[in-house]
């Protein structure tokens, strides 16, 4: 049995590369919502839409998408860099003869050899696949020995096959979505825009809903995640009450 985890330096790699992009995120979300502070004080009518209703989303959309994001990455400045290195090494992956697991931080993801179907390569790493295409385990190509655990992979019958794109691209097109529906919700004015945008959002919550439900090991990580998909519904749902 082969046990791979991450190098002390790989850690200290990607904890470094996490705390620029906090950086870069902090400082762009400052300059954001000062220009947003300066507008309110010259131009108030800009934020807040001289009375309307609906312009009081502008505030929400600022605050979930920065002042939220930025606050919490503020209180949690060194704490979080901390938690990431903790998780990284906690992380295992060990590949034997009849099983695959990976361990994590408090959970164990495992797929028996006789359920594994195909093995994906990708840049970021190795997808074990299952016929239930919602159900698979990454191994991460920056673990210590990565190719050995590969061969280790293939010596167990599976091929190796690079991917094209990344499995799953669906659930990176639904994000994708959701987070448009989101914006929709907080913008438009329309009544005839904010119908479709429902009819989209409901549609990709239930979908997410399912999806999400298909791997039973998402299930306890997971369960507030597949209520929050139905946030854009809520939010396009009493936009479109107050349009009309």
């Amino acid at each position: 049995m082969g046990v791979y985890s991450y190098r002390e330096q790989e850690i200290e790699g990607i904890v470094g590369n996490m705390k620029r992009l906090r950086v870069a995120y902090c400082v762009g979300a400052t300059m954001i919502l000062a220009a947003a502070g300066m507008v309110a004080v010259v131009r108030p009518e800009w934020i807040f839409g001289g009375g309307e209703r609906a312009r009081w989303w502008v505030l929400a959309a600022l605050f979930v998408f920065f002042g939220g994001p930025l606050g919490e990455n503020l209180w949690r400045w060194k704490r979080r860099p901390a938690k990431l290195a903790e998780e990284l090494r906690a992380l295992r992956v060990e590949v034997c003869a009849e099983e695959v697991r990976l361990l994590e931080e408090g959970s164990v993801r495992q797929i028996a050899r006789r359920e594994i179907r195909r093995a994906q390569e990708v840049s970021w790493g190795l997808y074990l696949r299952t016929e239930n295409r919602y159900r698979w385990i990454l191994i991460p190509r920056k673990i210590e020995e990565f190719e050995t655990a590969k061969r280790e992979i293939e010596e167990m019958g599976i091929s190796v096959v690079e991917a094209g794109i990344a499995p799953n691209s669906e659930e990176f097109v639904g994000v994708m979505v959701f987070a448009g529906t989101m914006i929709c919700a907080i913008f438009a004015h329309s009544p005839w825009v904010l119908g479709v945008n429902l009819a989209i959002s409901v549609v990709v919550a239930a979908a997410g809903f399912v999806i999400v439900g298909r791997n039973p090991e998402n299930a306890p990580k997971m369960r507030w995640a597949r209520l929050g998909i139905f946030l854009p519904v809520a939010m396009t749902a009493s936009m479109l009450w107050g349009a009309w």
